[in-house]
C-alpha cells in the first residue's frame, strides 16, 4: 500500500475505509479482533453476556487486563518483537560506545529525535495499517 490519503468510518463504525494514491479503496474492520461474518444466536447471547459482565465488573484489576487484551496476527507480533529487539540492541550499542569513549564526545540524543530521519517504507506488496503502526511506535 502506498500513501493513505483519506480515511472514513462506516455509519455503524464497524469498518474503516481507506483510500491510497494507487487508487485503491480498502475495507478494514475497526475492531480487528472481532469475528467477521454472521453469528449464531448462541454466539450473540454469549457475547452479550460477556459484555454485560465486563460492564458490571469493570473496575476489577483482572477484568481490566482482559479488556485491554487484543489478539494480533502472528506476522504483526513477530515484526513488532523484531523491531523492539533492534531498538534494544541499538540502545545497548550506544551505551557501550558512550562508556568506552571520552566523556562528552558521544552526545545523548532522545529517542524521539533519532527516529525522525530513519523511517524506511520499502515494503513489498500491501501491508496492513496496523503493521505500519506497530513497526514505528
Amino acid at each position: 500500500m502506498q500513501r493513505v490519503f483519506c480515511v472514513h468510518y462506516s455509519a455503524d463504525s464497524k469498518f474503516v475505509l481507506t483510500g491510497s494514491d494507487e487508487t485503491v479503496i480498502r475495507l478494514w474492520r475497526s475492531a480487528a479482533w472481532q469475528k467477521a461474518g454472521p453469528q449464531s444466536s448462541r454466539e450473540r447471547a454469549g457475547l452479550l453476556y460477556s459484555k454485560k459482565l465486563l460492564e458490571r465488573y469493570a473496575e476489577h484489576p483482572q477484568i481490566k487486563r482482559i479488556k485491554r487484551h487484543r489478539n494480533l496476527p502472528g506476522m504483526v507480533k513477530s515484526i513488532s518483537r523484531e523491531h523492539s529487539n533492534i531498538k534494544e540492541s541499538r540502545r545497548k550499542k550506544e551505551e557501550n560506545r558512550r562508556l568506552h569513549s571520552k566523556p562528552g564526545t558521544v552526545p545523548r540524543i532522545p529517542e524521539r529525535k533519532k527516529t525522525c530521519g530513519e523511517r524506511n517504507f520499502s515494503f513489498i506488496g500491501p501491508v496492513p495499517c496496523c503493521t505500519l503502526y506497530n513497526m514505528y511506535t
